[in-house]
């Protein structure tokens, strides 16, 4: 008889990691049909999963909003197709030229060159979200679920963007405390050969 293997125990943390990774695909799968309107530049393998899962939520969102028009959706949609299509032409116009992007960039706000003075972390985390939240206020007047669904992928971009300017700040001071630790090591290293 095998030894059956032991079977894996709950643990709160990895259900926490699930959902917040689940979580945040359906926050960067919301906010990415906005992203291509408010950013160019982007890497050429920045779109993925959520930019396909985004592509499926424009349409879908009717079904929260059976008997509204779903006109002003489809319209947003169709421009999205063509923004994302913008978007991806762009990346291989880059490569081909040669420019150096890193291939995940989420791309450069066009409210920079409004915002000049402005770092493009407060640009995508504040400015950005706050535009998109406020035209899909105006735009609940015309048409309830685009008004809507514009909302939303306001709050999902706000969100999206803390977490990657948590992440990056972060990795900077992980950074910082490496570099210490080395200047460090290097002082105890040279301690060493003077003895």
């Amino acid at each position: 008889m095998r030894d059956q293997p032991e079977p894996k125990g709950w643990t709160p943390i990895e259900d926490a990691q699930n959902a917040a990774s689940i979580l945040m695909l359906v926050a960067q799968s919301l906010a990415a049909p906005v992203e291509v309107f408010l950013r160019t530049r982007f890497g050429r393998r920045y779109f993925g999963v959520p930019a396909f899962l985004g592509f499926m939520a424009v349409p879908m969102w009717m079904l929260f909003w059976p008997r509204e028009d779903p006109t002003p959706i489809f319209v947003f949609w169709g421009l999205y197709i063509l923004m994302q299509l913008r978007a991806r032409i762009e990346g291989w116009i880059m490569v081909a030229r040669g420019d150096i992007v890193h291939t995940r960039y989420n791309g450069r706000p066009r409210l920079a060159r409004i915002f000049k003075n402005t770092h493009e972390h407060k640009l995508k985390g504040f400015h950005e979200p706050a535009l998109v939240v406020i035209v899909g206020m105006f735009m609940l007047a015309v048409s309830e679920p685009l008004g809507s669904f514009l909302m939303t992928s306001g709050f999902c971009l706000g969100l999206v963007n803390s977490v990657i300017e948590s992440i990056e700040r972060n990795r900077a001071m992980s950074m910082h405390d490496a570099w210490i630790e080395q200047q460090d090591q290097a002082a105890r290293f040279r301690e060493m050969q003077d003895r």
